[in-house]
């Protein structure tokens, strides 16, 4: 789903760049030999809480000065980039319209329609992308010699109906469908700071999507199940809920990797710089016990929420009540020691460490670097896994 899409992107590689409150991340694949294959990958970071007081994108000359940075260290070669917008700053929401009589009747004004009661900012302001659930009660296009004989078959049976010869026909009784489309949407000034900051990095910017989308593509690929995913960023975390590759259900709360280092050094009496790190080794260090009391508590607030997310979803009446059958974190503060087992063990669904380079092809030597950063790396990734020519 692509809020803003410029063109396909070529065979030759592309970047994704993922822009987060915690820095940059960078990543190029590219297609060989019917797989992709990683490039190269760059990130910096934010260690010191006032160095966020503006975030990156509301900074487009500062963001595309640390994007070139990380570009020019990490010798990204493409100029073609995709990046995505903050789940926080997109709107999602799944609508229901009648099923159209007709291949010819246009769906664009219903949706647009139900989407107008729900936008928290007029329609015009928003840039929205539609994508169509139930695609199999789209009706499709008749060649016109069998559009006659169906209609001709048809008016046969409303005769015979009407003269009491045979019953109603089941096509004739049934009732009226309603199709699910999903809608995604953002708002235009944000779009264009995205376009302002890729311009000043001198990339041509092919694509803006939700991170969702990313993050199925990197850490579910072809999964049908339902799944939830959890990605643990440095401000937010945010929580999707995904079913036959579709995001059902999504949920964004202001709690992440920050508020660990905080507790850290607010308990151990120490800078916001050493506290960080001490984070860092806390997640880097094999633990076999239980999960420290200060990530405990911290992960308290990210827990409720993953609950209530979950009572939601089997709230819906469109999937027949049904649960997750699994749970990926992912995200800067997913390896932290003893999150999963927590996470299993409270909601007693299993859950999983993702891996975004498990459906990319990457240099054997690199993998031990690549595992210890690669919840860092997972919208990253997923952006720069659309819309290649394998």
């Amino acid at each position: 789903m692509a809020l803003f899409r410029k063109k396909e992107a070529p065979g030759r590689g592309l970047i994704g760049v993922d822009i987060g409150a915690g820095g940059i991340k960078a990543v190029e694949l590219i297609p060989e030999k019917g797989r992709l294959r990683l490039s190269t990958y760059g990130y910096s970071t934010t260690k010191e809480p006032k160095e966020q007081a503006v975030h990156l994108i509301d900074d487009p000359k500062r963001g595309a000065d640390i994007l070139t940075r990380v570009m020019k260290k990490a010798d990204i070669k493409s100029t073609l980039a995709n990046a995505s917008l903050p789940s926080h700053a997109v709107f999602h929401a799944i609508i229901t319209i009648p099923q159209p009589k007709s291949a010819k009747e246009e769906i664009k004004p219903m949706i647009e329609t139900q989407i107008r009661k729900l936008l928290p900012i007029p329609l015009e302001e928003m840039i929205l992308d539609s994508t169509v659930i139930d695609k199999d009660l789209l009706p499709k296009k008749v060649p016109k010699k069998e559009k006659k004989k169906k209609e001709k078959k048809k008016e046969e049976k409303v005769g015979q109906v009407a003269a009491g010869e045979v019953d109603k026909p089941a096509e004739m009784v049934a009732e009226k469908k309603h199709i699910r489309i999903l809608v995604s949407g953002a708002p235009k000034d944000l779009v264009s700071k995205y376009v302002e900051l890729f311009k000043l990095a001198k990339l041509e910017l092919v694509s803006l999507e939700t991170e969702a989308f990313a993050l199925i593509r990197s850490l579910i690929g072809k999964d049908k199940a339902r799944i939830m995913i959890v990605d643990i960023g440095y401000e937010r975390t945010n929580i999707t809920i995904v079913s036959e590759g579709t995001p059902f259900l999504h949920r964004s709360i202001k709690a992440g990797g920050i508020m660990v280092t905080n507790m850290i050094a607010k308990q151990m009496g120490i800078p916001m710089r050493e506290a960080e790190q001490t984070k860092l080794d806390l997640a880097w260090r094999e633990e076999k016990g239980e999960l420290p009391p200060v990530l405990k508590e911290a992960m308290m607030p990210i827990l409720h929420e993953v609950k209530y997310a979950l009572e939601l979803y089997s709230a819906q009446e469109f999937h027949e009540h049904e649960t997750v059958d699994k749970i990926i974190i992912t995200g800067g503060s997913a390896n932290l020691p003893q999150i999963d087992k927590l996470l299993t063990d409270t909601l007693n669904i299993n859950v999983y460490l993702g891996d975004p380079w498990a459906r990319i092809a990457t240099p054997l030597g690199l993998r031990p670097v690549l595992d210890e950063i690669g919840p860092r790396f997972s919208v990253a990734v997923g952006l720069a896994m659309k819309e290649l020519k394998k």
